[in-house]
C-alpha cells in the first residue's frame, strides 16, 4: 500500500520517463568540464548539429610575475599563439574546441578541433564518454595514434 507521502516523488519520477526517453545522447558531452590538469573548466556547447566548448575558468587566471613585468597581475591572455594578433585575446571565455559532431554509429564526437593555450598549437580531436561524468579527449595530427589522450571530469558547479 502507497503511504501518500511517496506519491509525490512516484509522480516525479513518473513525469521524468518520457524525457528520459527522448534524450539526445548526442548531448552526452554538453555541460562543464574540469581538464584533467584541474587547471580549466571548459564548457561544451551544442550549436546545431555541432559541439564547441569554451573556457569558463581557470585555475590561474593571471599571469605571474614569470611572464614578464609587463604581463604580470594582468588577466590570462593567449601568448603562445602563432598570430601575433591574437596574443592580446583573453584565455576567459577563449573558444577552445570547434566542430565536433556525433558519431551515433561509434558513440563519440570526431572531427573537431582543439586549441591547447599552453603551446599555441591546433589538434584534430575526437571525444568518447567513458562514463556519465568523464570524457576522453584525444588530439592528434594527421591520424589519431599520433597524439594525446587527456580524462576530463564533468562539473556540477564551477570551482570558486
Amino acid at each position: 500500500m502507497f503511504r501518500i507521502t511517496r506519491l509525490p516523488w512516484l509522480a516525479a519520477c513518473l513525469l521524468l520517463l518520457p524525457a528520459l526517453a527522448w534524450a539526445d545522447p548526442a548531448d552526452g558531452i554538453v555541460g562543464d568540464w574540469l581538464v584533467e590538469s584541474g587547471g580549466a573548466a571548459v564548457r561544451i556547447r551544442r550549436q546545431g548539429d555541432l559541439f564547441d566548448g569554451i573556457i569558463v575558468w581557470q585555475l590561474h587566471g593571471f599571469h605571474g610575475a614569470d611572464d614578464g613585468p609587463e604581463l604580470s597581475g594582468k588577466p590570462a591572455t593567449d601568448i603562445h599563439n602563432p598570430d601575433p594578433k591574437l596574443r592580446s585575446r583573453t584565455i576567459d571565455g577563449m573558444r577552445l574546441l570547434w566542430d565536433l559532431h556525433y558519431d551515433a554509429e561509434k558513440q563519440e564526437w570526431t572531427g573537431g578541433r582543439v586549441y591547447d593555450s599552453n603551446d599555441g598549437h591546433t589538434f584534430s580531436c575526437q571525444m568518447r564518454l567513458i562514463d556519465p561524468d568523464h570524457l576522453k579527449l584525444r588530439g592528434y595530427f594527421g591520424i589519431s595514434l599520433l597524439g594525446g589522450s587527456s580524462v576530463w571530469t564533468r562539473l556540477s558547479k564551477l570551482p570558486p
